[in-house]
């Protein structure tokens, strides 16, 4: 059963249950395809296969399953499985869960990612699952929909972290002191950028004068820390102005921003046009 859904960054979400086919249809269901969307499976019961290229990993009930867009993949039930799948377009996310989704690549091998979930870490992400399907079917509420589907994102891509962490075998990463140190301020700058968050706090927080913080960050992103901040912010504003109906001066301070203004102005600059030109050129 899909549930479709017209807010941006979910394309649908499924609740599914597949019985355990014959050979042939597992032979169908081995088909490779792909979507333009990312997908994020959580297997609640059953066994089966995920394959993409030379990689075949077999998932089981606990399992959530990372796909990035427009990777070729294909599956197969093996044991009558349950559970949700959700499809979204990875580039519209919100700020945070696009980086958890992306970091989630950058620190692992291969197209196909799963980690076991258990205990609450899975009661907690199939409750997540089941609330997206129940708003993508019948929204409680228009004004606050995008923050109810954000947080339930986040919550699924934060209990796939912490099991991913828990159950990898502890392998070096391959970076630097210096590397770590600027991953770890991006990490800082995606969880706080709405918040007052300072170029200092960050270059305290890591031990560093802020003239050298400045460069080292600059280095390795191209962007002063606080372009990287101000970019973060409008990519969250632009996002909330076209999928809901808040007022300007909130979604400013909602961002980060502590002066309307200012938001108005660096908006203007940076997109070209005013925050209700854009809000009305997606209607």
């Amino acid at each position: 059963m899909g549930f479709l859904m017209g807010t941006g960054f979910i394309d649908h979400v499924t609740a599914f249950s597949s019985r355990t086919p014959n050979q042939e249809d597992r032979i169908g269901q081995f088909k490779t395809h792909r979507h333009p969307e990312a997908e994020i499976t959580l297997l609640i019961k059953g066994e089966g296969y995920y394959a993409s290229g030379e990689q075949n990993a077999r998932v089981s009930a606990g399992n959530m399953i990372l796909i990035p867009s427009a990777a070729p993949h294909s599956y197969v039930c093996i044991k009558h499985w349950e559970g949700y799948s959700l499809h979204l377009h990875e580039l519209e996310m919100p700020a945070y869960p696009q980086y958890l989704f992306q970091q989630a690549f950058s620190q692992r091998t291969g197209p196909i990612l799963k980690a076991r979930l258990t205990g609450v870490h899975l009661e907690r992400a199939a409750g997540a699952m089941k609330q997206l399907a129940q708003e993508c079917r019948e929204p409680s509420s228009e004004e606050f929909l995008p923050d109810l589907l954000r947080n339930s994102l986040e919550t699924l891509l934060l209990a796939f972290h912490v099991c991913a962490v828990d159950s990898a075998v502890a392998e070096p990463s391959g970076d630097t002191g210096e590397e770590q140190l600027i991953k770890d301020a991006i990490k800082q700058i995606h969880q706080q950028y709405h918040t007052s968050l300072k170029v200092s706090d960050l270059a305290a927080s890591h031990y560093l004068s802020e003239s050298i913080f400045r460069k080292k960050f600059s280095e390795r992103t191209g962007l002063s820390p606080k372009q990287y901040m101000i970019s973060l912010r409008l990519q969250e504003a632009k996002r909330l102005l076209r999928l809901s109906a808040k007022p300007v001066e909130f979604i400013a301070s909602e961002v980060g921003f502590s002066s309307s203004s200012r938001f108005h102005d660096l908006f203007v600059k940076n997109v070209g046009m005013t925050p209700l030109e854009w809000r009305k050129e997606g209607q």
